[in-house]
């Protein structure tokens, strides 16, 4: 009767242990945005075809500023509405294998992101309608800011403008 207390302790363990390891991926939890957040494939296609920007979400699993981006900043009502009118977006874990094709080169999604020059998380790629990198956004960004960034890329206004300039336009008195 001894290895009772023994089989109890190993059995809560396992409970434990299988739940760590089967708690959903950061990716998953994206899903309760409402975003149709696609792989970086499927995504470049259809912001060429649909003539849009594509927007990039570099993540890793453990990364809590990660998470927080996902859980405060995505479901915002401005970003989402910024988001779904001018962008693809895509989920992309810097840490996979997963291979994608950029420009021509079959490659894992840890490689791409090495490649175009992502060296923390979350980091956020913006691309054209045309599929050429028009700037990287590192670390976590606050909703409102957040929303004002993709109005900024989203709309086109990076082309004639600073990111100050356009700030000091929504900021003045109409």
């Amino acid at each position: 009767m001894k290895s009772l207390p023994v089989i109890l302790i190993i059995a809560a363990m396992t409970f434990v242990i299988a739940g760590v390891f089967t708690s959903p991926h950061r990716s998953e939890a994206a899903a309760d945005t409402d975003l149709a957040w696609k792989t970086f494939d499927e995504g470049s296609l259809l912001a060429l075809q649909q003539k849009k920007k594509l927007l990039v979400d570099v993540y890793t699993n453990w990364c809590s500023w990660c998470t927080k981006m996902d859980k405060e900043v995505y479901p915002h009502e401005k970003v989402k509405n910024a988001l779904t009118s001018h962008f693809v977006v895509v989920k992309l874990d810097a840490e996979s294998d997963k291979k994608l094709n950029y420009q021509g080169s079959m490659m894992s999604e840890r490689e791409f992101a090495r490649v175009v020059g992502v060296t923390g998380y979350p980091t956020t790629l913006f691309f054209d309608e045309n599929m050429k990198p028009i700037t990287l956004l590192p670390g976590y960004v606050k909703a409102e800011s957040f929303a004002n960034i993709l109005s900024f890329i989203g709309e086109g206004h990076y082309k004639q403008t600073t990111y100050k300039e356009y700030l000091d336009k929504l900021a003045a008195p109409r």
